[in-house]
């Protein structure tokens, strides 16, 4: 396991030098953590009022701004940009992109855990070829939008990460016995989970506290205060992140980012998050045979299995009924992304040790390449311009860019070949010339893609001095 291991790890770094963004968008979700890591290493101050980072994402308290996103990955950033520091990398002198990059590859790397728990988790399963298992756990990271935004400083695929090293957890307290060690550790796992992510944090944090008071043992009360105590010991260690922060130690993010219950059309939210132009079973299919699992009788009398489903479908609950904004400028819908690989990893037990029908196993290969297909597409920019629900104004651009797919293939195949049939066919037939174009600008602009505005501007000039001739004539 250990040279297992270590060519896992020379892999995914590999991949992590190759495909780690070295700029940031203009979306809140990474601006606003770069604005406080910048802020810290190069002022010494939470406080981001002059920050090189603009971002949407942030909270007013005592007449400064301060990033409003969980501390705890932004804390992870600023000791990592210490140790740059320490090697000469800031933000600021002219290594902004190599800071950036840097850490992104550090992010990219550790969301790769979630392929080596994959691993390790099939590892214990009998009768699965090992060619399957390694396949199955490259395609847990590379056709899930794990990868797409493992490229940039994300909290979801590092949580992502968290959760299948949950699922290894726990399978081990099924396998030989819950010990107050384990439900310790699985209080501070689902600890570092709500550190991450709130809701998906919070599910866990609920699912597995019955799983822990309703597994058999002679310690049950002893296991139920270990567990208490290491989810409790995370949530102090957060409450006492945000203290540092801005002198509370309630999340900012509460204040900031409020549950959505009115103005939208519950059915119609709820089937573009799942299926429809943002949806999470459209981006990665391959998930939804993970219900071929659900109806095995031998994995249904899994609790792992039972407890990890049902807090799926949970979350998927919550999120339809309290978010609108379909998460905002962001490739799919991301606030799923956590969950990808553990449904994943239910389908791939489900067919690596049964003997499945011959078309619902090349559908499910079918699945998987789809997969691998939208998670590339997604790596040209996770965070892309895009419509977010009852956020975007009435008539405003990104309303006419609802699938993100479509929107990042447009712009791929502008920036590699602008005039090809292709791209002609997204500006003419898929969504108009003219609102093409003012997409192209400001996505190019989201991007700092300053090369690509010259080249559009001088487009631009040439279709209007074509149109002037014209008129001449």
């Amino acid at each position: 396991m250990r040279l297992r291991f270590l060519i896992f790890l020379i892999v995914s770094t590999a991949f992590a030098f190759l495909l780690a963004k070295h700029d940031v968008t203009h979306a809140g979700n990474e601006t606003s953590r770069y604005s406080v890591v910048e802020s810290v290493l190069e002022r010494g101050t939470f406080v981001i009022d002059d920050s090189i980072f603009e971002t949407p994402d942030k909270g007013e308290r005592n007449g400064h701004f301060y990033g409003d996103k969980p501390p705890l990955l932004t804390f992870g950033a600023i000791a990592w940009g210490r140790v740059l520091k320490c090697f000469g990398v800031r933000y600021l002198d002219g290594g902004y992109f190599r800071a950036v990059y840097l850490t992104n590859v550090l992010v990219f790397v550790l969301s790769c855990l979630t392929g080596w728990f994959f691993y390790v988790g099939l590892r214990r399963r009998p009768r699965m070829p090992e060619p399957y298992r390694i396949a199955m756990s490259a395609l847990s990271v590379v056709s899930t939008l794990v990868l797409s935004y493992s490229v940039t400083l994300n909290n979801h695929t590092l949580c992502a990460a968290a959760m299948m090293g949950l699922v290894l957890l726990l399978e081990r307290c099924e396998e030989d016995g819950l010990t107050r060690l384990r439900a310790f550790l699985a209080g501070v796992m689902t600890g570092l989970l709500l550190n991450l992510e709130f809701v998906t944090g919070g599910v866990m944090g609920l699912a597995v506290f019955v799983f822990v008071l309703t597994a058999i043992s002679p310690h049950r009360i002893e296991n139920v205060l270990m567990y208490a105590a290491g989810a409790g010991l995370l949530i102090l260690c957060e409450a006492g992140m945000n203290l540092i922060s801005y002198g509370s130690p309630l999340p900012l993010y509460l204040s900031t980012h409020k549950p959505a219950f009115t103005e939208k059309n519950y059915l119609a939210y709820a089937f573009n998050i799942l299926f429809g132009y943002e949806g999470f079973f459209l981006y990665m299919p391959a998930l939804l045979f993970a219900g071929c699992a659900c109806a095995s009788p031998r994995m249904r009398r899994d609790r792992v299995f039972v407890y990890m489903t049902a807090s799926t479908a949970a979350a998927i609950f919550l999120f339809a009924v309290g978010t609108s904004d379909f998460g905002g400028w962001c490739y799919g819908y991301r606030f799923l992304i956590p969950f990808a690989p553990v449904l994943l990893y239910y389908a791939a037990v489900y067919f690596g040790r049964s003997r499945p029908r011959l078309k619902r196993w090349n559908l499910f290969r079918l699945a998987l390449v789809w997969g691998v297909v939208f998670s590339v597409v997604g790596v040209t920019d996770p965070w892309n311009a895009s419509y977010e629900g009852s956020l975007t104004p009435k008539n405003a651009l990104p309303e006419h860019f609802k699938n993100s797919f479509l929107a990042n293939a447009f712009v791929f195949c502008w920036r590699t070949s602008p005039h090809s049939a292709l791209t002609q066919f997204f500006m003419d037939s898929v969504y108009g010339r003219e609102y093409a174009l003012m997409y192209l600008m400001m996505e190019l602009n989201n991007r700092n893609d300053y090369a690509g505005l010259r080249r559009l501007g001088e487009e631009l000039r040439e279709m209007e001095k074509a149109a002037a001739e014209d008129g001449q004539e």
